[in-house]
């Protein structure tokens, strides 16, 4: 059934977009030749740092850009999106419970060779990486994953991230509002769980490079997710979806999960175990690969899981919602490949917050990422994601430029 918001919600949306839109000339303004709250200044590095996620000497020299993001106020969410289905999470706004956050971030950025390098830190007292981890339900005698979308303060099962998004070429309104120009809300819900707020672009040839890092989906080998945003068809309302992975390539990671018959009804397990461990919030390709992590091959009507010489009996404890500490990992990790593997990363929590050193080509030569030209300038955004899904803290209308 389709579900409508209010004509008054769009346009309270599209005037706080407008409102953060038009701050940037502003807010926070710094005084300081060192330091801009605007322009990231590329500089000029002389040898290329080491990417360990430590914060060496030769970043002392660099530029900063200092600021802080903020997680939008959205309209509510029209539709459920968890899959205990309809509830309270339906009156929520879409970023709730985590909007009004703010984030105080550094970013600092050098060119060396052929290559671009960030270092990148932002305020976090917590390393997020209990992502929708399966537990098991005595009362239902079902295995099910901790929500996606947090319904409170005490609901949040996800991970860490940020997003950077550059143009490719033109593409409209990005010199001017950035992160917004990708960002469309609409008036009906066309598919259940479908998203009143969509990023896509409104004109068919042009694209946006997106670099999406997930502490988790990520931690493989170091890689931050190369995406894109292009063109998709506003009329199809909340089924209008422009995030893509790049052309070439393949994801990270894929779902921990499958379908078995559990004697009564077709239900959804866990696909690999890691027997007896705990605390564990990915299953590598090295894990399957030396039989670390077992296949799940049934599952009876009490919910005990059998693999290849053993079973996981949930009553034996360790699989509790939000507290048990062997509940099992939501996805399985292996490398980005191609084009969606051209950004090497290496990050670090200190207990208070992350540091982030990542690098990429200059000129990939890859149609789907943007090209650093160092005697131009480009307008950049960027986002933070506290523990969450979708709720991002954005920062728009920044611009990178290059020391000569």
């Amino acid at each position: 059934m389709k579900k409508y918001f209010s004509y008054v919600a769009s346009i309270m949306f599209f005037g706080a977009v407008l409102f953060m839109s038009s701050c940037n000339d502003n807010p926070d303004v710094i005084d300081n030749p060192d330091t801009s709250s605007t322009e990231l200044l590329v500089e000029k590095f002389t040898e290329a740092p080491m990417l360990d996620g430590t914060i060496d000497a030769m970043w002392g020299a660099s530029q900063k850009l200092l600021g802080t993001t903020e997680v939008p106020n959205l309209p509510a969410r029209l539709t459920h999106l968890n899959s205990d289905g309809a509830g309270i999470e339906e009156n929520l706004g879409l970023f709730d419970p985590y909007s009004g956050e703010k984030y105080d971030y550094t970013m600092r950025a050098g060119y060396f060779g052929t290559d671009i390098y960030f270092l990148f830190e932002w305020e976090d007292a917590e390393d997020s990486k209990d992502r929708q981890s399966w537990y098991f339900d005595p009362s239902d005698k079902l295995w099910k994953g901790e929500h996606k979308y947090a319904n409170n303060a005490s609901d949040k099962f996800y991970e860490d991230k940020f997003a950077f998004l550059f143009p490719i070429g033109d593409v409209d309104g990005f010199n001017t509002t950035t992160c917004y120009a990708t960002c469309h809300t609409v008036s009906t819900i066309a598919n259940p769980k479908d998203k009143h707020t969509r990023h896509y672009l409104l004109t068919d040839g042009q694209k946006i490079d997106m670099w999406h890092w997930k502490r988790v989906r990520g931690t493989y080998l170091g890689q931050v997710d190369d995406q894109k945003m292009v063109y998709d068809d506003n009329t199809k309302g909340s089924a209008a979806n422009g995030r893509k992975g790049d052309e070439t390539g393949e994801g990270g990671y894929s779902d921990n999960k499958q379908t078995l018959n559990n004697g009564t009804a077709d239900v959804s397990v866990p696909k690999y175990v890691i027997p007896n461990k705990s605390d564990y919030y990915w299953i590598s390709k090295d894990d399957i690969d030396n039989a670390t992590a077992k296949l799940v091959t049934a599952v009876d009507a009490e919910g005990v899981l059998t693999f290849a010489g053993g079973t996981i009996n949930p009553a034996d404890g360790g699989y509790e919602q939000a507290t048990g500490t062997k509940r099992i990992p939501s996805v399985t990790t292996k490398p980005f490949t191609l084009g969606r593997g051209d950004i090497t990363i290496q990050a670090k929590h200190t207990g208070t917050g992350w540091v982030c050193e990542f690098t990429r080509k200059l000129d990939t030569g890859d149609a789907d990422d943007v090209v650093f030209d160092i005697t131009k300038e480009i307008a950049f955004g960027i986002a933070i994601f506290n523990n969450a899904a979708i709720a991002h803290a954005v920062k728009p209308n920044l611009i990178l430029k290059f020391e000569q």
